[in-house]
This record gives structure tokens, sequence and C-alpha cells, in this order.
């Protein structure tokens, strides 16, 4: 009976690992950065978001930069990145 009971842990600890979606990455282009301490406060603020595994943050001069993302999309959305930087004091979207 106990090896019964653990194999069922297993097979179902396995099938619930393989359920996880696949990792999405995004690029966002973000606005107000006015310095090369800018791209921290925004990496920080994505990587505090639910599902976020790596974001990575530019300030490319003139108040633009842009962020890129990888998430996992069960556990976040694009409104909960654009949401962070916004909070974070730096508006973003989707870059096409």
């Amino acid at each position: 009976m106990y090896f019964k009971t653990l194999l069922m842990t297993i097979l179902l600890s396995l099938a619930s690992s393989s359920i996880a979606g696949e990792l999405k990455t995004v690029t966002l282009s973000v606005d107000k950065m006015t310095c090369g301490m800018c791209p921290i406060t925004v990496k920080r603020a994505l990587k505090k978001v639910d599902g976020v595994t790596d974001a990575k943050a530019k300030y490319e001069g003139d108040g633009n930069g842009w962020a890129t993302v990888t998430y996992d999309p069960d556990k976040a959305g694009i409104d909960d990145l654009t949401f962070a930087t916004e909070m974070a004091g730096y508006p973003s979207r989707l870059k096409n």
C-alpha cells in the first residue's frame, strides 16, 4: 500500500510539472528614463511580478529605454508588467 501511494504521489508531481506553461519573452518600450540608474529601478519592479523569471532593462537616452522580460503567462500578463513599471514611475507599453 505504501508503494502504491508513493507511486501515485510521484506520478501526480510529474504530471503537474509538465502542465506548467511555456515561458514567454517580450520587450517593452519604457518612457521617462533619464539616467543609468532608471533601468535598475525598472528591472527590480519587473522582477517583483509573480511569474517573472528574468528582466533586463536599458536606458537609451532622451527619456527612452526598453525592458526585455521573460515570464510565465499562466502567472502574469502584459498588463501586470506595464503596471509594475508604471508604479515604479516609468510608463511602458509592448514594443512593436
